[in-house]
């Protein structure tokens, strides 16, 4: 190996490791924060407690922002799945004049900053006089979101041979069939992967939720937004804790039941 590429392997290894520093070190930073025993945050601790996580369970407000979370990320969930598997369908399989366009259509929102979609869900609700509701958080989640299945979705769908659709229906199987049973089976892994990142994402989201929840049942990120200009407990670091724990729950969730590897494929 020459000396030059020596040179730049080490240095390809050392924007590696720094790159992946700046991306763990904020959280585990927070982690270690949240175990802070004073009332107020400090960095490092003076000493190891779990009295905020027991304040956070004890906290009726902050429970009832996380099942309201739970609730519009299910429905979001469930919404993209079913508008998005079609779509991606359509994109990948379809025919049709104006299918480039249909890509762009499904795919800008997710150009576009969160905060933009949030206050034009505030402002054409206001035209409509359809007020800021549960409705329409998920409506606008759902926006926000949906290009997260059309990708993934997209992709897996790109590697499928469709000879096997047509060896379905030569065998007699309608394209409902073929789909419950061919094409299904082959997108699990994909559907698995988009439903994580959809339910992961909307419940994490303050941009959109900020603009569109209603007042008087605030989702969780909304309810930390405010909790955090008045309180500078490490309790704010116990709630992220919990909510960097959940995001890696359910990745390694996936990557047990189907494999991380398989999605590409």
């Amino acid at each position: 190996m020459l000396p030059i590429d020596r040179i730049a392997r080490w240095v390809l290894i050392a924007v590696t490791a720094f790159s992946i520093l700046l991306l763990i070190g904020p959280s585990l930073i927070v982690i270690a924060i949240s175990f802070e025993p004073r009332a107020y945050i400090a960095f490092p601790p003076s000493g190891f407690s779990t009295r905020w996580y027991q304040a956070v369970f004890a906290n009726q407000q902050l429970l009832d922002s996380i099942l309201v979370s739970v609730r519009i990320s299910l429905a979001v969930m469930a919404i993209c799945l079913m508008i998005g598997v079609p779509a991606a369908f359509a994109s990948i399989r379809g025919t049709f004049r104006g299918r480039a366009a249909l890509n762009a259509f499904l795919l800008s929102p997710q150009m576009m900053p969160g905060m933009v979609i949030g206050i034009a869900s505030l402002f054409f609700g206001a035209y409509i006089a359809f007020r800021a509701s549960d409705l329409m958080l998920i409506l606008s989640l759902s926006v926000f979101c949906l290009p997260f299945v059309v990708r993934i979705v997209m992709a897996r769908l790109a590697d499928l041979d469709p000879l096997l659709d047509e060896a379905s229906a030569n065998l007699g199987a309608g394209k409902l069939e073929t789909f419950a049973r061919v094409t299904l089976p082959q997108l699990a892994p994909a559907l698995c992967a988009a439903s994580a990142f959809t339910f992961i994402e909307a419940f994490d989201n303050v941009t959109v939720s900020l603009f569109t929840s209603d007042v008087r049942a605030r989702p969780l990120p909304v309810e930390l937004y405010y909790l955090v200009q008045f309180d500078s407990s490490p309790i704010i670091a116990a709630i992220s804790s919990l909510e960097i724990g959940l995001s890696f729950v359910v990745m390694l969730i996936i990557a047990k039941a189907v494999g991380l590897e398989r999605l590409g494929r």
